[in-house]
């Protein structure tokens, strides 16, 4: 019979990295074998009693446990004999080291095991190990000595997941102390693994991770419609990117490919490029990899650039809201007379910084406006508010003013890249273009990302709407007319990220547009209630996140550092990620470009920056006055209006980066009427009042 497909357990790949070394090579033999013949032999291999079609195969003193179909082998532990995974296993088991030909007839029994729930508790909580942490059972766990003086001084779980010992070694402890139950680890999603010596990548620390293997909708997207443009529409966690990935190498092996078709792969975010090239890299051969590009659009939109001037330093978003604060202040709209000159400025007034960054940024650059006339003509659905021409011709002065002074924006890159491609001038093309997280892309992104594929064929979006947090105010093909999808677009609906609980409390936060038809995801997995604490003081707000911190990752079995505090603002960030340090917490705050998620501490990042990012661990916190918009502050209540979408769908956002575990933080005496219009249904509720 043909070799069958690998597939692994995350908690198996866990397992793998504390497998001893020196054995590892008698592993990837038997590895290899099971893909070829994984049938029970009555010794070696045997199928357990208790358990769902769930198998053991013997390594030395370890066992590899596995389920197996017509053409798949999925992996879901690899552990010590002596671990508690099977039932009458006498108490005193401890041998470390187990004959081969040893052949039990106690490990043919599945353990029943029930998933611990979890609670959480407005009181701080310790809770003590199951097993005293002895030298003796260190060196048994093959843990370096070097370790020992941090985790002996160990005697809870909070201790043992914040000690300063290296990922690897808390791993090792932990597996020993705390072994999933095989049948829950079976309900976790599988991730392909294309070849034994993958494995051998991950366990060197080589390889970041695998691809979620695909269910049949998704694998019929990626061989459907192949001459786009083609659109896949999902919520959080449905799995979108992964079709794209996936489908580049359909395009590359499609019927009539050449072998020198070229792909640009783009990702939303930095962050993303590494994991993203190196799960490409598993499904591609070398010669393929060769031809495609990962890239942001911002980077494709500066090299575009970089071909015809050098490009200066980058400003911020942050500095130039900052730097359009200082000069708002002393701006004096030009009007035909004094009276209509307070008259604008009044108007001007009501308008925040964010807002009219966002409209120079989304409407005058990001629709490749070019004149005050064109800016004055221009419709703009989903603003909010309908500005009149007086209003856009002090608004365009102002940026005049605003661009006199600025550095290089990425704005301005991408529209005048957008010119660049346009002119014929750029050497930058490819045959297949993949955009995710297409829905926050501006007008002139999206129409760079049109030009640059060479024919409109080549073109696959994925998007969601319900995570666009700017307001698109534009239709796909008023943004190019390459970008028409009808009868080329295909939704998928069902969430391996998010938990039921997260996704629901996560939905009903937004509230549909004009016209827009929201749906929920069909999560597949299931956990416990979000927690919601009202009326926290802001100087107890990082106590109450630090105890929720401490709790969940407990409950998992993951250090803290698994964990990320959303936040509205970066100076709110800051001063967080000092609080939680201060608690004793090890928090840093990181700028969107900054973020290192490999970093051993909990991650402090914006609402923004969390964009395409997941975490098994989230609060959202930090939503004090002057964080959000309230009514009072706008005399249009149409403008509100507008900002309250922004802001819901930028919650709905944060709150769906969450795997398992989300904490919302409301602080005392909070207006904003997203946060105080919850479903508390949805919700554990705790009152810190």
């Amino acid at each position: 019979m043909s070799k069958r497909q690998i597939t692994i357990k995350p908690t198996c790949m866990r397992e793998l990295l504390v497998f001893p070394a020196e054995r590892a090579a008698s592993l990837w033999e038997k590895i290899n074998w099971l893909v070829t013949d994984p049938f029970p032999d009555g010794k070696l291999k045997k199928k357990l009693q208790g358990g769902d079609g769930i198998y053991r195969l013997r390594v030395g003193d370890h066992r590899v446990f596995y389920r197996f179909g017509d053409d798949w082998v999925s992996l879901l532990g690899v552990r010590r004999r002596q671990e508690d995974t099977y039932r009458a296993i006498p108490d005193g088991d401890q041998s470390p080291q187990l004959p081969p030909d040893f052949d039990d007839d106690l490990d043919d029994v599945l353990e029943a095991a029930t998933p611990p729930s979890f609670t959480f508790e407005p009181a701080s909580t310790v809770k003590a190990l199951p097993i005293a942490i002895t030298k003796d059972w260190l060196k048994e766990q093959s843990v370096p000595a070097g370790a020992y003086p941090f985790l002996l001084r160990c005697k809870t779980e909070e201790d043992l997941l914040e000690a300063p010992v290296g990922g690897d070694v808390l791993a090792r402890v932990l597996d020993a102390m705390f072994p999933p139950s095989l049948e829950v680890v079976a309900q976790q999603p599988d991730l392909v693994v294309p070849s034994t010596e993958h494995l051998v990548r991950y366990k060197e620390g080589d390889l970041l991770g695998f691809l979620l293997r695909l269910d049949e909708d998704q694998v019929r997207l990626t061989r459907w419609a192949m001459k786009g443009p083609t659109m896949v529409r999902g919520g959080a966690g449905t799995g979108k990117s992964t079709v794209a990935l996936y489908r580049v190498k359909e395009v590359l092996e499609s019927a009539g490919a050449t072998g020198d078709e070229t792909v640009l792969f783009t990702t939303y975010t930095r962050a993303l490029l590494t994991v993203t090239r190196q799960l490409l890299e598993q499904i591609l051969s070398p010669a393929q990899m060769a031809r495609v590009r990962v890239a942001t659009v911002d980077q494709i939109a500066r090299e575009v650039v970089s071909e015809r001037r050098k490009v200066g330093a980058l400003e911020s978003d942050y500095d130039a809201m900052k730097r359009l604060k200082k000069l708002r202040s002393a701006f004096v709209p030009t009007s035909p007379s004094a009276f209509e000159a307070k008259r604008r400025k009044r108007a001007l007034d009501r308008l925040s910084d964010k807002y009219i960054v966002e409209e120079f940024d989304w409407i005058i650059d990001g629709r490749d406006l070019r004149t005050v006339d064109e800016y004055k003509a221009a419709p703009r659905p989903g603003r909010g508010v309908a500005f009149n021409e007086g209003l856009r011709e002090t608004l365009w002065e102002l940026r005049q003013v605003f661009l006199e002074h600025a550095g290089e924006r990425f704005p301005a890159l991408r529209k005048e890249a957008l010119e660049v491609v346009r002119a014929g001038s750029s050497n930058l093309q490819w045959d297949f273009v993949f955009v995710d997280e297409a829905q926050d892309l501006s007008p002139t992104a999206l129409a760079l990302m049109a030009e640059v594929a060479r024919t409109p064929e080549g073109l696959f979006f994925a998007a969601d709407s319900k995570q666009s947090i700017y307001s698109r105010n534009y239709t796909w093909s008023a943004a190019h007319p390459r970008l028409q999808f009808r009868g080329r677009t295909a939704v998928l609906r069902r969430n391996y990220r998010s938990t039921k609980e997260i996704d629901r409390a996560a939905f009903t936060m937004l509230r549909p547009e004009t016209d827009e038809k929201l749906e929920a995801s069909n999560s597949v997995h299931e956990g416990p209630l979000p927690v919601l604490v009202r009326g926290v003081d802001e100087a107890n707000e990082a106590e109450w996140i630090a105890r929720f911190v401490r709790q969940m990752s407990r409950h998992l079995h993951l250090r803290p550092s698994a964990a990320a505090v959303l936040v509205p603002a970066g100076a709110v960030g800051e001063n967080l990620a000092q609080s939680l340090s201060d608690a004793g917490l090890p928090a840093r705050y990181f700028a969107g470009r900054e973020l290192d998620l490999a970093a051993d501490v909990v991650k402090v990042i914006t609402l923004y920056s969390a964009k395409g990012l997941e975490f098994p661990i989230v609060v959202a916190a930090g939503f004090h006055d002057g964080t959000y918009p309230v009514a009072e502050d706008f005399d249009d209540p149409e403008l509100f209006d507008e900002r309250m979408r922004h802001e819901r769908r930028l919650l709905y956002v944060g709150l769906t980066r969450a795997m398992r575990g989300l904490m919302l933080v409301v602080p005392d005496g909070c207006r904003h009427d997203a946060l105080l219009e919850l479903n508390t249904d949805d919700w554990h509720v705790e009152d810190a009042r």
